[in-house]
């Protein structure tokens, strides 16, 4: 019986036999896995045309559900082994939104047409469809003689240095945002919320460092490869999924990757009740933990799979809450608090819910936002904190935002000791490691508080408050120049940050660059929506450059401003001090202590109120704060 003819191709240097599911280079055996040959396979037959994702997702993979991650992923391992990652020839063009296309020219053939003739490897007649391509693709290819790059092997044809490895415990993990693949955009806060859920989780694991929410959510609505992703943040796994709620039924998809090699190290798919919500987030956990093969004990497990409530409606509720949190714009916040309330509401021993709101009159009273009075909020703040840790004293975000609130309170010692409890439960928590940072830095031990803002960002290497919280230690150590630096690369990652434009007008008019810091602090004031942070930071330029009048006029409008939001007295004892008005500045500062401003934390290295520093009275502020 004849052997039954059967497709060859070849592009450049390469030969793909279907009937051997073989690709060869120069004769040389190019390892591929099933899927990235089928993928191949499928990008060749249409060559110089786009496949849909969907398409491909289809042939490769029928019957079964797949996320796109597992398409990206492939689609990497077949541009890494036909060389494309080492500056050789392009042959798989991504169109965006839509699909991929093989763009060089391909050359057709059966079994017998490629058989050789004299020995070696045969060119095959040219057949192709695309007969008229340039052959300068060719001609652009890498010599024959260069080195084939690494592609994943089975696991029994590896390296026995491979299979050591792939046999470690995995200790870093980014965990992409989850994307809403239901059609209402209402939902968005599931797919959210699932996310943040999982990453709170396993971030409770010291074995196990994970990226934060703030650096992951980044990449929230882009088309990414969850290896480059692997690659960029330092991590060596990625879990990458989707969530959709079809009526009454949740779908959740997930795939872990391996970032060293391209493998799935595991992945699943839920079809489970909108109830069954927090049962379907402990598996996720307890599976990545397993597949990571990291070593718990009995107390990290149950921690893992641990409940906050029992009440599905009240923990979506919750979501909804940090889903508007998150956004971190006034209206937000007090959207915020509004889900929060309600969840507390359907369970009243919901703790994470108080801690939400524990956090939300914080920011109030924060100098970004200046929502609140100080002392009010922090009064808000400390009791939704203190009946979180009542109802769960090994809460990590409750005992952070106490910690944060103490400071408010000058309380310095007990404020050490809940940021240290914060860390210990939870190490991988940025927030609280920057925050511990700040405290550091008031209390003048420069070294650990360095030590601390730097985990803080290694934690969460894309996160605006933590990069702008590293410019403001140099800037509090007079390291004018490297804060300069610091909230610069701030403002790269993202323009519109305001406190950074604010933050950066303080250090140009540290060294002196008026006409610069007058522009950051413009930036500052429009982006804040007029925020009193940026007049008075303007006020004072106009101080300090001997334009006494404008900076008057500054402090009236500071004043008409506070009859309807809370103005710091802090900012006004700034300008006062520029205009060399010490009785009024003394009594301004006096005034921020009585109302707990945030500024008078940083009473002891504010090189803003140098000018003041021999005067007995600022000894006396001092002591009153506990700050000698």
């Amino acid at each position: 019986m004849s052997e039954p003819a059967a497709q060859l191709y070849e592009f450049g240097h390469f030969r793909l036999d279907l009937a051997e599911q073989r690709l060869t280079r120069g004769g040389a055996v190019v390892p591929l896995t099933p899927k990235a040959f089928e993928t191949l396979v499928a990008l060749i037959e249409q060559a110089g045309h786009v496949v849909k994702k969907e398409q491909l997702m289809g042939q490769v993979w029928p019957g079964t559900f797949v996320e796109e991650g597992n398409l990206s992923v492939t689609i990497f391992m077949l541009r890494k082994a036909l060389a494309e990652e080492a500056g050789g020839q392009k042959y798989i063009e991504t169109v965006p939104k839509r699909g991929y296309r093989f763009v060089a020219p391909v050359r057709r053939g059966s079994r017998k047409a490629f058989a050789p003739r004299g020995g070696g490897d045969q060119s095959p007649p040219d057949t192709t469809a695309n007969r008229g391509a340039s052959e300068q693709a060719s001609r652009g290819a890498r010599p024959l003689s260069a080195a084939l790059p690494s592609t994943p092997l089975p696991h029994a044809a590896q390296p026995a240095s491979v299979r050591r490895a792939r046999a470690k415990a995995i200790d870093s993990l980014a965990v992409l945002p989850l994307m809403n693949g239901s059609d209402d955009p209402n939902t968005e806060y599931l797919s959210d919320g699932i996310t943040e859920s999982i990453i709170n989780s396993l971030a409770q694991l010291p074995q196990l460092r994970v990226l934060a929410r703030s650096t992951v959510f980044r990449y929230k609505g882009r088309e990414v490869d969850p290896m480059e992703v692997g690659r960029e943040m330092c991590v060596r796994a990625v879990l990458t999924g989707r969530v959709m709620q079809i009526g009454n039924q949740l779908i959740i998809r997930t795939e872990l990757v391996d970032v060293a090699d391209g493998w799935q190290l595991w992945g699943e798919q839920y079809n489970r009740q909108p109830a069954d919500i927090l049962a379907v987030q402990e598996e996720i956990s307890r599976e990545i933990s397993a597949k990571l093969r990291l070593k718990l004990s009995g107390d990290q497990k149950r921690r893992l799979t641990k409940r906050h409530t029992e009440n599905s409606e009240a923990y979506q509720t919750y979501l909804k809450g940090r889903f508007h949190w998150n956004k971190r714009t006034l209206e937000g916040i007090r959207q915020g608090i509004e889900y929060f309330q309600q969840a507390i509401a359907l369970d009243p021993r919901y703790a994470l819910a108080d801690a939400g709101l524990a956090d939300s009159y914080a920011l109030l009273g924060a100098v970004e936002y200046g929502a609140l009075p100080p002392d009010e909020a922090m009064r808000q703040a400390r009791a939704h904190a203190l009946r979180a840790l009542e109802i769960d004293d090994t809460l990590a975000e409750a005992h952070a935002s106490l910690a944060y609130i103490k400071i408010f309170d000058w309380d310095w010692s007990g404020a050490e000791q809940e940021y240290r409890r914060a860390i210990e439960l939870n190490p991988n928590y940025a927030t609280a490691r920057h925050w511990y940072a700040h405290y550091l830095t008031a209390m003048n031990r420069q070294t650990e508080a360095a030590a601390e803002i730097k985990r803080a960002r290694e934690l969460d290497p894309l996160s605006l408050p933590i990069s702008a919280g590293l410019g403001w230690h140099y800037f509090l150590t007079r390291r004018f120049e490297q804060a300069i630096g610091e909230y610069r690369k701030t403002l790269e990652m993202d323009q519109s940050f305001y406190l950074a434009h604010f933050l950066l007008g303080l250090a140009y008019e540290q060294v002196g660059r008026y006409a610069e810091a007058l522009m950051a602090y413009r930036s500052a004031h429009a982006l804040s929506n007029g925020g009193p942070a940026a007049i008075a930071g303007g006020g004072r330029i106009y101080a300090l450059t001997n334009q006494p009048e404008l900076a008057r006029q500054v402090l009236g409008e500071l004043d008409q401003l506070a009859k309807s939001r809370y103005v710091s007295p802090y900012y006004v004892a700034a300008i006062h001090a520029g205009l060399d008005d010490k009785e009024q500045a003394f009594d301004w500062l006096r005034r921020a202590c009585d109302n707990r401003s945030e500024g008078v934390i940083w009473l002891a290295l504010d090189p803003t109120l140098d000018s003041l520093r021999s005067d007995p009275r600022f000894a006396e502020l001092m002591e009153r704060v506990g700050l000698r």
